[in-house]
């Protein structure tokens, strides 16, 4: 798979590629990450429902029992090359699987655009990461999501040193016009109703920048990796880059800008603290 980043961004409803900043100035240094092209995958797709039982059976084949329990899991696996006639995995399958017993640590990430959801899962190994991906952050601002309601997953496998990029790619993270200020802080009910809908007006009293970034495109992502020592939350809002939100003390919500260099950084620190933590594999 490829799993590098993407600098083009949807803004105002068109798509357009970062070539000169809204003032001016230039995109940040993403401090040598690739950012020509956005997550790709040439891995199998998969009912979400087939991706659990792949993950999470310990059993060799779909068996005949499991067929007859489940028929429509059985035509799946056989029609997409996961099973032969005998309901044994094949090698690929068998591959996918290794990588998943295999991991020393696990990543999630759940993201929402505009109602819709979506998720990626990952199993971090020594040598090979596992991947789980539902519709991209890209995929969803332009409009795609897969299958019906989101229920498609495409699995594929990656190398170990890949995870971050991976995380990375699939959220959107790119180069952006992120500038350095303060924290904002926004009640917790606008916000919440800014992610189900754009046309939310902004917060009274929104100075400028935060105006800019609550005009773009949304999508907002909660990461998860290892065993629940790190969680972190963000909004990707397009040019504007990402911010970091969780809440006060009050219930208000706190959105602070991000670079995405630091974003990047925060990504794969955090995947390898949870390698060396979590368990040799």
């Amino acid at each position: 798979m490829s799993a590098v980043l993407q600098p083009e961004f949807q803004s105002n409803g068109g798509t357009g590629r970062l070539g000169g900043a809204l003032d001016g100035g230039v995109p940040e240094d993403l401090a040598g990450l690739a950012d020509g092209q956005g997550y790709f995958s040439t891995g199998p797709w998969l009912s979400a429902e087939a991706a659990s039982v792949l993950v999470n059976s310990a059993q060799h084949r779909f068996g005949k029992a499991a067929a007859v329990r489940r028929p429509h899991l059985a035509r799946e696996f056989s029609s997409w090359g996961f099973t032969d006639s005998r309901g044994v995995y094949t090698a690929d399958t068998r591959f996918f699987r290794h990588a998943v017993q295999r991991a020393q640590t696990t990543a999630r990430i759940d993201g929402w655009h505009q109602g819709k959801r979506t998720s990626l899962q990952l199993w971090v190994g020594r040598r090979w990461t596992a991947v789980v991906a539902g519709s991209s952050a890209r995929a969803l601002l332009l409009g795609y999501e897969s299958g019906a309601g989101g229920s498609m997953v495409q699995l594929d496998v990656a190398g170990a040193e890949d995870a971050a990029s991976t995380m990375a790619a699939w959220a959107g993270l790119g180069p952006a016009w992120t500038a350095a200020a303060p924290a904002r802080k926004v009640p917790r009910p606008h916000f919440e109703r800014r992610i189900l809908d754009p046309r939310t007006p902004p917060p009274e009293g929104a100075d400028a920048q935060l105006l800019r970034m609550w005009g773009e495109p949304w999508f907002v992502w909660v990461v998860t990796i290892g065993a629940g020592r790190f969680r972190r939350g963000f909004v990707n809002a397009g040019a504007a880059g990402h911010y970091l939100f969780g809440l006060n003390n009050d219930g208000g919500v706190q959105l602070a800008p991000q670079s995405s260099s630091l974003v990047w950084h925060t990504l794969r620190d955090a995947v390898e603290d949870a390698r060396f933590q979590d368990g040799p594999g």
